[in-house]
């Protein structure tokens, strides 16, 4: 056992908090704490790093053992570089490094007994600094920083340079380079792109020592953890499961419960009554009282409390949209020099029988949500066209809610101005659904939490009656509960849906096309998520070595149209000797770039190579750039020869 906690009790005034919570955390443990926002969980948290005391029970933590807490507050110092602020949480050895040069600067000012101890000492350090595998420092830090998706070239960067969203990423490798025997996480993949959620995945699931971890990620969820923590009304219940597999257990357990608890109440309800018709009997009183005894001790199986109160709405589609939908054709956007993307083509038809699900992925900055604002009307591309069916009805849900919502406006006004005239009561009976009751209504937008603007903003999207919607990461700031109702209703509407999403739940239970964003192009497939995935470094291939072609091809400054017919025959001669003076210079540049190659796989054979990260990583690029111009090289010169030979 690392860590427990046993009876928690926790009271913001008269509100209970944690009620009677035990928890028990080990080198085995892969916990996911679960709950719906303001059940709690924060405060868990805060109880078993320490940092608030409960009214009632205790956290009991394990000599010499060290915890870690992932927080949404890092604490950074701005002026440090990247490397210098990872560097800094090896104290240990930072201290131990400082000693040992210390030591051998006055070294050869000690005699006698003083140098006899200096040399004990600095024996000590040498072996601490070893165990603490001092030399592989660089190498661990390189490959955190590279499995979140920073570049090694980022390690001199000032730590203030950084958005907000990777100075978290940052906070993350701090705690995860600490190797803690304990690692409290709070919603860990907050800001993560899908390639550094993957990498933390790995990372975790062959962590050796016990995490505990709050998220609404549920794909995160069902690859790392084996057990689900349920926090409900203050209770903490406890599931031998991943996230699937609690949702399959707990209605399980729900229906086991209430069965079980309807069979006591009709047993029970029998026995009393045998009790009461024959308490006065002469011949069976003496039954009775034994039957009432036994009854006075039976234990009550309580029936499964009701569920928690949830989000719950359908889109309405009241108009079709025609057949094709949406054609973009040629589309590119950039901003001054900066190209975003180019050659974007893709189109979306319209069955009531099969609605389409698109899912638009992409690193952060790849311009999905400019895609989307080109097809608001909010941006105007820089080439290219979008057209939409006549009958298409737009909604759309910004991923940052107060572009849409008015922080001046309370959640009624909200709600009443996106709808024709209604009645009040009506329009709260809405609100209501999305879980605002009673003085809720008349908070103002700016005053309510994220989840609350999430539910608020998918209200006002769902009164519009839109037959096609734009959605950018709908499932952001909502708890697992009132995610769930958003897939219900996408699962339930007939009409398009595109959406921008890191959610890959989410995008695995609904995509029938996935758009991926990628090196300023956009790779269309149609089909789901899963046969995506199988196919995608192929698709990813093709993409780039079509974009290779028409490169060439824009490049070509000669037309064979515009060449006079009297000079045609000149110019075909003077094109067969250019060609055979090509492939001569290809086939040199091949035997260098082999060699090239055979110098690189030497040196990465080298022991002290090996040793040192930041040339390995160096090294390894470099051959993977050589490999790609061999290919590239030996496609074009077979390309060449086969024409020369013709």
């Amino acid at each position: 056992m690392l860590l427990q906690a046993t009876d928690l009790t926790v009271n913001f005034g008269t509100h209970q908090v944690l009620s009677g919570v035990n928890l028990r955390i080990t080198n085995q443990s892969r916990i996911g704490l679960i709950g719906v926002n303001g059940a709690g969980k924060s405060t868990l948290l805060k109880c078993l790093t320490q940092e608030m005391i409960p009214q009632q029970g205790s956290v009991t933590i394990s000599p010499h053992v060290h915890i870690q807490c992932l927080t949404q507050n890092p604490e950074l110092t701005a002026t440090n570089t990247l490397k210098e602020e990872l560097y800094g949480v090896f104290t240990e050895i930072i201290a131990f490094k400082e000693e040992e040069a210390e030591i051998l600067n006055k070294l050869e000012n000690l005699s006698g007994e003083e140098f006899d101890e200096a040399i004990l000492r600095l024996g000590f350090l040498q072996e601490r600094l070893e165990h603490l595998d001092v030399g592989r420092i660089d190498e661990k830090i390189g490959r955190m920083i590279t499995g979140l998706g920073f570049t090694l070239e980022e390690l001199d960067r000032p730590v203030g340079k950084f958005s907000g969203g990777w100075q978290m990423r940052i906070n993350l490798a701090k705690v995860l380079l600490q190797e803690a025997d304990v690692i409290l996480m709070d919603e860990p993949t907050n800001h993560l792109d899908m390639a550094a959620c993957e990498w933390l995945e790995d990372f975790l699931k062959n962590y050796p020592k016990g995490i505990l971890v709050v998220s609404h990620d549920r794909r995160f969820l069902d690859e790392v953890v084996t057990e689900i923590a349920e926090l409900e009304r203050g209770e903490l219940t406890m599931y031998s499961a991943n996230y699937t597999q609690y949702l399959e257990q707990r209605e399980a357990n729900r229906e086991r419960q209430a069965a079980a608890a309807e069979r006591q109440r009709k047993s029970l309800e029998e026995q009393r009554a045998f009790v009461d018709r024959f308490r006065a009997s002469a011949t069976k009183s003496t039954q009775a009282k034994s039957r009432e005894k036994q009854l006075a001790k039976i234990e009550i199986i309580e029936a499964p409390k009701g569920e928690l109160k949830k989000l719950f709405f359908k889109f309405p589609f009241p108009n079709p949209s025609g057949r094709e939908v949406l054609k973009i054709s040629n589309l590119a956007k950039a901003f001054g020099d900066h190209k975003l993307f180019s050659k974007v083509n893709a189109d979306i038809e319209w069955s009531k029988e099969e609605p389409q699900r698109i899912f638009i992925l992409g690193e952060n900055g790849c311009g999905k949500t400019t895609l989307f604002k080109i097809l608001m009307g909010l941006e105007t591309p820089t080439e290219g066209s979008i057209s939409f069916e006549e009958r298409v009805i737009l909604g759309y849900y910004a991923q940052h809610q107060l572009q849409i919502l008015d922080p001046e406006k309370t959640v009624l006004e909200t709600l009443e101005e996106a709808m024709p005239p209604t009645q009040r009561g009506e329009i709260r009976s809405i609100l209501g659904r999305f879980l605002f009751s009673n003085d809720q209504v008349f908070k103002k937008v700016g005053l309510i939490s994220g989840g609350e603007k999430g539910r608020l903003a998918m209200a006002k999207l769902m009164v519009t009656g839109p037959n096609t919607l734009l959605l950018d990461e709908p499932t952001n700031h909502l708890d697992m509960p009132s995610q769930e109702a958003v897939e219900n209703a996408l699962s339930s509407y007939e009409g398009t849906a595109i959406c921008i999403s890191h959610d890959r739940y989410f995008i695995n239970n609904h995509a029938t096309q996935i758009w991926e964003f990628n090196n300023g192009r956009m790779i269309v497939f149609k089909g789901c998520y899963a046969d995506y995935l199988k196919k995608r470094k192929a698709l990813i291939e093709e993409s780039r070595l079509k974009a290779e072609k028409e490169n060439a091809k824009s490049s070509s400054t000669v037309n064979e149209e515009q060449i006079p017919a009297g000079l045609q025959h000149i110019q075909e001669r003077k094109q067969s000797k250019d060609e055979q003076k090509r492939l001569k210079n290809l086939e040199k540049n091949l035997k260098n770039l082999e060699a090239q190659k055979e110098n690189l796989v030497k040196e990465l054979a080298n022991p002290d190579t090996a040793k040192d990260f930041v040339a390995l990583e160096k090294l390894t690029k470099e051959l993977e750039t050589i490999e790609t111009k061999i290919a590239e090289t030996s496609n074009e010169w077979e390309g060449l020869a086969e024409k020369v030979e013709i």
